[in-house]
C-alpha cells in the first residue's frame, strides 16, 4: 500500500523558559518595541534572509584582488580638484540623488522555504553563520527603541539588555548551549552583517518591500497630494577648503571632504592607490535666510503623504550642498519608478519657497501631470509705496496690501478682464468694516458704508500667478498641509534614530535612512 508523503514540520520546543522581566515588558504599554520583536512576522522576510545567506557566502569567498591603477603621478591637490569637478553642484550632468551600485550574487543557492529562525542553510564547510532573523531583529529593534541603527549601538543593547538579546534570539556568552551561533554576536559580526546588507542592497529591498506591503494591505490610504522637503544630518568627518575656477573664469572656494587613500601603505604620497574622498557626499548646508547657519553634514530628501503623515521614501542627496529645488522632481520620479501603483493618486505636490520656480512647475505639469504648489518666494522684489490706490500705504512683495490705517486688506479675487487683483477692508469683531471707525475715512472712502475696495494691477505683482494666487483662501488651505513633512522628518530623524552620523559616505547614509524607514513602516502595522 502506498503512503502519502507528509512533510515533517519543525518540532516545537518541549520546554519554554519564562522570565519575569520579559513578561513585564510584554505587558508594558511603553515598551512597544518588545511586543514587535516578540511577535515578529519572520515569514515575511524569508526572501531577504535567503538573499542574505547567499550574499554572506559570496562575501566570504576568496576573490582576485582588483587591479590597482597607478596614480602616483596625481598629487593630493590634483585629486581634490578631480573630485570637486565630479560633484553634482559643479558638474550638472551628475545625478542629484545618490545612485547606489549594489553587488549581486552570481548563482543563488538558498531556498527561502528552507530557512527559519534558528534553522540555517546547509554548507559543506565553514562555521555556522549567525541567524539572519535574529540579526535583523537586532537592528530594527534598536531603531524601534529610538537608537541609531548602527552596530555599536546594537552591540551595546545586546550586551547590556538581556531581555533585548533574548527576544532577538540570542543568549549571553557562557550559557550552556550546543550551538555557538546562538551566542550574542561580537561587534565585528554586527559590522559585517550591516556591511553585507548595505553592499548587496538588502536594506533597500526590505524598505521597498515594507512600503509595498503597507500600500497593498491598505495600511497606507490613497491621497491626492504629495509633499516633500529636505533635512540634514551632521557628518562624522572634517572638511577642507578647495579653491577652483568656475566656468566664467572667476576664482571661488568650496568646502569639501578631505581626500585620503583606503590603504595602509606607509608612504601614501607615492603609493599606487587612488585618492578618494574621506566622506563622499558630505557638504556645506546653509540654513535660514538671516542667520545663515552653516552645517557640515549630509542631506536627505523626504517625500510623503500629508494627511496621514507617512513618509513614502527617504533618499540620500549625492552632494549635500545641492539646493533644495533640485531634489524634489528627481525624487518624485524615483518614487514612481519604485512604486508605479501610486502615481495615479497625485494631482498636487507641495514644497516650500525653494521650488517656487516657473520652469520646475512646468516640468511637473508636463512630465507627471501634477500641479506643483509652493510658498511664495518674491526673489528681490521690494515693497511698493508709489502709484497705489487712494488710502493705501504699501504693497509688500508677498502681495499684502496695507492701508494708511495699518490694516492689512483682505484679498477677494481677480478681475481677469481688467487684469486686476481685488482687495477689501477687513471686518472688526462686530462684523463691521474697520473703515467705519478709521480716522482716515474722510480721505480714503468717505461715502462707502461697506468699507474700502481697492484694485491692484497685475503689472505691480508680476511674480504672482493670477490663475493661482497665493493670497487666495483655497491656496492657503492647501498649503497648511505642507508642514506635515516636518513631522515626518522629526519621527525619522529624532524618534527612530539620531541626527549625528557615526559612519561616512553616501552608501552608509542611505542604509541609515533605509533602516529608519523599515522601522517606521513596521510600526504602522
Amino acid at each position: 500500500m502506498m503512503l502519502n508523503h507528509i512533510p515533517i514540520s519543525e518540532q516545537l520546543p518541549l520546554i519554554h523558559d519564562i522570565h519575569a522581566d520579559d513578561q513585564l515588558l510584554l505587558n508594558c504599554p511603553d515598551a512597544d518595541w518588545y511586543s514587535k520583536l516578540k511577535f515578529f512576522p519572520w515569514e515575511d522576510y524569508r526572501e531577504i534572509g535567503a538573499q542574505y545567506y547567499d550574499a554572506l557566502h559570496h562575501f566570504n569567498q576568496p576573490s582576485d584582488p582588483e587591479p590597482v591603477i597607478d596614480d602616483t603621478d596625481e598629487t593630493k591637490k590634483q585629486a581634490a580638484q578631480r573630485h570637486l569637478s565630479d560633484r553634482p553642484t559643479i558638474n550638472k550632468t551628475q545625478p542629484v540623488l545618490y545612485q547606489p551600485e549594489f553587488k549581486s550574487v552570481p548563482v543563488p543557492t538558498v531556498s527561502p522555504f528552507k530557512i527559519a529562525p534558528g534553522i540555517l542553510p546547509h554548507r559543506d564547510a565553514g562555521k555556522k553563520p549567525k541567524c539572519f532573523f535574529a540579526m535583523f531583529k537586532c537592528f530594527i529593534g534598536a531603531t524601534l527603541m529610538g537608537l541609531p541603527p548602527e552596530p555599536e549601538k546594537v552591540h551595546f543593547l545586546l550586551t547590556s539588555n538581556l531581555s533585548f538579546a533574548r527576544v532577538c534570539g540570542f543568549i549571553p556568552k557562557g550559557a550552556e548551549q550546543e550551538s555557538l551561533s546562538k551566542y550574542v554576536p561580537s561587534l565585528r559580526k554586527l559590522e559585517q552583517f550591516d556591511q553585507i546588507m548595505t553592499d548587496y542592497g538588502l536594506w533597500n529591498r526590505c524598505k521597498q518591500q515594507e512600503i509595498h506591503t503597507n500600500i497593498e494591505n491598505g495600511v497606507i490610504k490613497e491621497e491626492n497630494i504629495v509633499v516633500g522637503d529636505t533635512t540634514h544630518y551632521y557628518a562624522y568627518s572634517g572638511f577642507e577648503t578647495v579653491t577652483y575656477t568656475d566656468e566664467n573664469g572667476k576664482e571661488k572656494k568650496k568646502s569639501q571632504s578631505k581626500v585620503t587613500k583606503n590603504c595602509r601603505c606607509e608612504d601614501q604620497e607615492n603609493c599606487p592607490h587612488p585618492w578618494d574622498l574621506a566622506d563622499e557626499g558630505a557638504g556645506t548646508i546653509v540654513k535660514g535666510k538671516g542667520s545663515k547657519k552653516i552645517i557640515w553634514g549630509h542631506k536627505a530628501s523626504i517625500v510623503g503623504l500629508p494627511l496621514q503623515g507617512i513618509p513614502l521614501d527617504a533618499r540620500c542627496v549625492a552632494d549635500a550642498a545641492t539646493h533644495d529645488s533640485q531634489t524634489f522632481y528627481p525624487h518624485v520620479v524615483s518614487l514612481f519608478e519604485d512604486h508605479p501603483e501610486i502615481q495615479p493618486w497625485f494631482d498636487i505636490a507641495l514644497y516650500d519657497s525653494a521650488c517656487d520656480i516657473d520652469k520646475l512647475k512646468e516640468q511637473f505639469r508636463m512630465d507627471l501631470g501634477i500641479q506643483l504648489k509652493t510658498s511664495l518666494n518674491p526673489r528681490r522684489r521690494y515693497t511698493i509705496t508709489a502709484n497705489l490706490p487712494k488710502g493705501m500705504d504699501r504693497l509688500t512683495p508677498y502681495a499684502n496690501l496695507v492701508c494708511r490705517g495699518g490694516q492689512i486688506m483682505d484679498y477677494q479675487g481677480v478681475r481677469y478682464d481688467m487684469e486686476k487683483f481685488i482687495y477689501r477692508s477687513p471686518l472688526d469683531e462686530n462684523n463691521e468694516p474697520v473703515c467705519n471707525t478709521c480716522p482716515n475715512k474722510l480721505e480714503c472712502c468717505p461715502f462707502s458704508e461697506k468699507g474700502r475696495v481697492a484694485t491692484i494691477d497685475f503689472d505691480l505683482l508680476p511674480h504672482i500667478d493670477p490663475n493661482d494666487p497665493p493670497m487666495a483662501k483655497r491656496f492657503k488651505a492647501i498649503m497648511t498641509r505642507r508642514p506635515s513633512v516636518e513631522r515626518m522628518i522629526k519621527r525619522l530623524k529624532c524618534d527612530l534614530s539620531d541626527d549625528r552620523l557615526s559612519k561616512r559616505g553616501n552608501a552608509s547614509f542611505q542604509a541609515y535612512l533605509d533602516k529608519t524607514m523599515i522601522a517606521f513602516h513596521i510600526l504602522l502595522r
